[in-house]
């Protein structure tokens, strides 16, 4: 494996590149209350998504085995560490987070509670609900995940002790964008989730229904968006969000019409978005 190779794959198959896009969300939201992200906001962010989306990894080693053979490939020589790497990940972030403030620390409670039933469950919760893991309901795999990551404007929001409109408003958006996000994933995985009882939209609707419902939503997020910076519920800078509804109907267009490092293709393109949110933000602040 060459180093640019090795790269990539540890960042995109480590869990780096989503967590550094969550980062990315914080600032973003940081920029909307008028402050600029301090390193410890960026550090937890990026702490608490790596340690959920490992969680994630260690639970579904078996399932990725179907869905994605390189991934599995590349991190199973660290398998026997993934749970440990978890732990300090999330106890370096709630170090952090008490020393912030109390409030912020409480918040920060729920995205651990629902990585765990996401991804891990119990069998109380096999007997209350029927599904061992929230990701086995009909539709609680995406909309779990979408919620989970809307809730970061307002832990930046508790982080800064300010809950303003804007934060809150916000927050639709991003469950928007990752609802695309994980229907778009779900349909590279529908074999794998078929197989493991997982209850995905693709699995159910079909790859073609599922594919137009992205586009709704896709185009709502982007309408969302401007409307509310028009509006002044959102700073007008933060119109430029709209620009990920056409970044994504060009990212999907082409991963359906490229044989060629397809996954590569979902799994950077797709997951990097997040990254460009702070940065695009940014400019659209200065």
């Amino acid at each position: 494996m060459n180093l640019g190779a090795g790269a990539y794959k540890e960042l995109v198959y480590g869990g780096h590149l989503l967590a550094m896009g969550t980062a990315s969300i914080a600032a973003s939201a940081a920029f909307v209350l008028g402050s600029s992200p301090s390193w410890d906001l960026l550090l937890m962010a990026y702490l608490f998504s790596f340690g959920a989306y490992t969680i994630n990894r260690v639970s579904d080693f078996e399932q990725d085995r179907v869905s994605h053979p390189d991934r599995t490939s590349y991190l199973k020589g660290r398998r026997s560490i993934l749970p440990a790497i978890a732990v300090v990940s999330f106890g370096i972030g709630y170090a952090l987070a008490i020393i912030r403030n109390l409030f912020f620390f409480v918040g920060l409670l729920l995205p651990l509670l629902l990585a765990v039933a996401y991804s891990v469950g119990s069998k109380r919760m096999a007997k209350a609900f029927g599904i061992s893991r929230l990701k086995e309901g009909w539709l609680v795999k995406n909309l779990v995940v979408s919620f989970g990551w809307s809730l970061i404007p307002i832990l930046v929001g508790l982080y800064y002790l300010e809950l303003p409109l804007a934060i809150l408003a916000l927050c639709p958006f991003i469950f928007m964008r990752l609802l695309v996000n994980t229907i778009f994933f779900d349909a590279r995985d529908v074999a794998a989730d078929v197989e493991h009882g997982v209850k995905t939209l693709p699995a159910s609707m079909g790859i073609g229904r599922s594919w137009r419902l992205m586009d709704v939503i896709d185009i709502a997020s982007g309408a969302y968006a401007v409307v509310l910076a028009l509006s002044g519920v959102l700073p007008g800078f933060a119109g430029v969000l709209a620009v990920f509804t056409p970044y994504s109907f060009v990212y999907r267009y082409y991963s359906l019409r490229s044989s060629r490092h397809r996954d590569s293709l979902r799994d950077f393109v797709a997951d990097g978005e997040y990254i460009l949110w702070g940065f695009v933000m940014y400019l659209g602040h200065i």
